[in-house]
C-alpha cells in the first residue's frame, strides 16, 4: 500500500513538473481563439476590432509568450494596404519594435520578411511621391547629348513611363504581401 501511494505521489509530481514546462493548454486555447477572432476581424476589414481583441488578450495574459506575439499581428495589420488606419511607416516601426523586443519570437522570420517587403514598398511610394511633386526640369542625357528643356509632352510621357514601371514594381510587392498574408493566415502550411 505504501508503495502504491509513493508511486502515485511520484507520478503526480512528474506530471506537475511536465505541466510547468509546457504551455498551459487553457492559455493556448484562449490564444488560438483570440487570434482566430482577430484574423476574422481583419479579413472583414475591421482592423480596430482586430487590434482590440489582441490588446484584450495581452491585458488578460500579461507576460505570456502569446501576449508578446500580439505585437507581430498588430504590426502586420498596420502594413496591410486595406487598413485605412495603418501605414507602411507605422507598420515598419511596429515590426522593428516586435523584432527588437522578441529575439525568440514565434513569427520572427515572417516579421523580418514582412518588414523588408514593407520597406521596399515604402521606398517605391516615396519615389512615386517625389516624382509626382518634382516640378524642376532635370537634364537628361540621351546619346551623350544633354537635353535641358524638355517639352511638357515629353515630361508627361517620361513621368508616365516612370509611373508604369513603379506600378509594376508595386504590384510585385503587393503580390508578395498577399503571399505573406496567406502564409500567416495558415501557418501550418
Amino acid at each position: 500500500m505504501k508503495k502504491g501511494v509513493l508511486t502515485a505521489l511520484l507520478s503526480l509530481s512528474v506530471m506537475a513538473c511536465a505541466e510547468l514546462q509546457t504551455l498551459n493548454p487553457w492559455h493556448r486555447s484562449e490564444w488560438d481563439a483570440a487570434l482566430a477572432r482577430s484574423r476574422h476581424a481583419a479579413e472583414t476589414g475591421n482592423y480596430v476590432v482586430a487590434r482590440q481583441l489582441l490588446d484584450e488578450f495581452s491585458r488578460t495574459h500579461p507576460g505570456t509568450r502569446e501576449a508578446n506575439e500580439t505585437a507581430f499581428w498588430k504590426a502586420a495589420y498596420l502594413v496591410d494596404p486595406a487598413n485605412s488606419d495603418g501605414s507602411l511607416a507605422m507598420g515598419i516601426a511596429a515590426l522593428d519594435g516586435y523584432l527588437s523586443a522578441n529575439p525568440d519570437g514565434m513569427y520572427r522570420v515572417e516579421a523580418s520578411v514582412l518588414r523588408r517587403t514593407a520597406a521596399t514598398a515604402q521606398g517605391i511610394t516615396d519615389r512615386l511621391h517625389t516624382t509626382a511633386t518634382d516640378t524642376t526640369t532635370q537634364p537628361v542625357v540621351k546619346d551623350t547629348v544633354v537635353v535641358v528643356n524638355k517639352s511638357r509632352d515629353e515630361q508627361i510621357a517620361a513621368l508616365k513611363e516612370q509611373l508604369a514601371a513603379s506600378k509594376a514594381e508595386l504590384a510585385k510587392v503587393s503580390a508578395e504581401l498577399d503571399r505573406i498574408k496567406k502564409r500567416l493566415a495558415n501557418p501550418s502550411n
